[in-house]
């Protein structure tokens, strides 16, 4: 359960909850979330005060486990392009509809992406504004 209402009254609940097993009419022996604890709900991650980039911490590791799988092969780029749509779009797809995604994921799921696309160099052949063009105009 996640208290909501004044961090005063949050507080209060938790203790209380903690030290009976009960607040005012919440079933007993269920768990009452604390303030920056994450709970599960058909999904998405609640609570009250809770570290957004935490939550996706699992799906990042999920991702860059997955992409470092796909690496042992010799995929085209095009093969790659086709690696990162379904791997980094469709692993973060619901989270990111549910939760949406912090600027640090982002910018974390974009590295994994560029790195993989460019076989971990440092300095792609290609930038990244070409690579985001439309087909049409050559990118990917």
């Amino acid at each position: 359960m996640v208290p909501v209402g004044t961090p005063e009254y949050r507080e209060l609940a938790v203790t209380e909850y903690k030290l009976h097993g009960r607040w005012m009419t919440y079933p007993r022996n269920a768990h009452m979330a604390e303030d920056g604890e994450p709970v599960r709900m058909l999904g998405a991650f609640l609570g009250n005060g809770i570290d957004q980039c935490e939550v996706w911490s699992p799906t990042i590791a999920k991702i860059t486990a997955t992409i470092e799988r796909w690496k042992r092969g010799t995929a085209t780029i095009e093969g790659r392009r086709h690696v990162v749509q379904m791997v980094l779009g469709g692993m973060s797809q619901f989270l990111t509809d549910v939760q949406r995604m912090p600027r640090a994921v982002q910018a974390r799921l974009d590295k994994v992406m560029r790195a993989y696309l460019w076989n971990d160099r440092i300095i792609p052949p290609v930038s990244k504004a070409f690579i985001h063009a439309s087909v049409e105009r050559g990118g990917l």
